[in-house]
């Protein structure tokens, strides 16, 4: 089941947002989200992948697509998920996201944009007060054709 939490750059109807192709976009959305646990999240945390991994449309054209993934954060005492979440969004203030939607202190959720690559990310709580962290591509051509217009 492919999870969205957001959309990426409005679709451009002329092609791709990003040159990768398919399997370049996926290895890029695992390093954003590896990096940013890694760096930003405790050493106890482990990460367990429920949702992502299937290209999904992107906006009116049917030859782009955009890759997501989303994991569980697991070994994290829910008790502290206010801090989790406080400590991913210092590190993405500090490393090049922008911070496009923040739903706290009413939801644990915030959605961000990496000014360099246009990927985006987000964290939220759910109803069980567990974590989830995704990562998604900007439309792409699977193929990682870029198209003249």
């Amino acid at each position: 089941m492919l999870v969205l939490v957001g959309c990426g750059p409005e679709v451009s109807e002329e092609g791709p947002e990003s040159p990768l192709d398919k399997e370049q976009a996926e290895e890029r959305v695992e390093e954003h989200i590896t990096e940013t646990a890694t760096t930003a999240l405790p050493e106890s945390l482990e990460l367990e992948s429920f949702g992502g991994g299937v290209p999904s449309a992107c906006g009116s054209n049917p030859d782009l697509v955009t890759v997501s993934k989303r994991y569980w954060l697991r070994g994290l005492e829910s008790e502290d998920n206010e801090e989790y979440v406080e400590a991913l969004h210092e590190y993405w203030s500090n490393n090049g996201y922008t911070v496009v939607e923040d739903l706290r202190p009413d939801e644990l959720f915030m959605h961000v944009r990496n000014d360099e690559d246009d990927f985006t990310m987000s964290v939220r709580e759910s109803a069980q007060g567990s974590l989830s962290l995704g990562a998604s591509s900007p439309c792409i051509d699977p193929t990682g054709r870029v198209s003249s217009s």
